[in-house]
């Protein structure tokens, strides 16, 4: 179990500024994720502006809650470590994420609304870590967006703004994935 704080910068992409910032900036080798995502039928998740997916990685899996807890992009995330290849969430009286759940009465089915792939590339940068995705939704669409998590605010503004100059990106803050492979099921 862990309890991570969020805070991060992040713009939509063209797939040609992508490719630009992947050979400019020192990426870790690419690796694959699958999202999904999980609401009640009546939405009671969407309506508390909290997201939850079970993340599938090649050798373990996660389950995560993410929960606003500040101004802007700031969000506490609440992760419970799977096994490798679990294939459902795993909401038990003893996790975080089933105890969070069940704090705030939310006792009701949770089934799959979407699905989402995501091929993410990682740069440790002095500012925060560096994270280039293309995700691929549902429907076959796909995107790229950019993200800089950081610790420091102002160093990682400049940063953030520097990249953006650098390659000529205009921000475009992007809805959050959940919103996004909703709207690409």
């Amino acid at each position: 179990m862990s309890t991570n704080i969020e805070r991060e910068f992040k713009t939509i992409l063209t797939a040609a500024q992508a490719h630009a910032i992947a050979a400019a900036y020192p990426f870790a080798a690419a690796f694959t994720q699958t999202n999904h995502y999980f609401d009640t039928a009546s939405g009671a998740l969407r309506q508390l502006h909290v997201g939850l997916r079970l993340r599938q990685f090649a050798d373990h899996a996660e389950q995560t809650l993410k929960v606003p807890t500040g101004p802007g992009r700031t969000l506490t995330e609440l992760t419970d470590p799977l096994p490798a290849g679990t294939a459902s969430l795993q909401l038990t009286a003893t996790n975080t994420v089933g105890h969070w759940l069940r704090s705030q009465g939310i006792t009701a089915p949770l089934t799959e609304f979407a699905v989402a792939t995501t091929k993410r590339r990682l740069a440790e940068l002095p500012a925060g870590l560096l994270t280039l995705d293309h995700t691929t939704y549902g429907n076959g669409r796909s995107d790229w967006e950019l993200e800089l998590e950081y610790h420091h605010r102002d160093a990682a503004a400049a940063t953030f703004q520097a990249i953006l100059t650098r390659f000529g990106i205009t921000a475009t803050p992007p809805q959050n994935k959940v919103a996004r492979a909703a709207a690409n099921c």
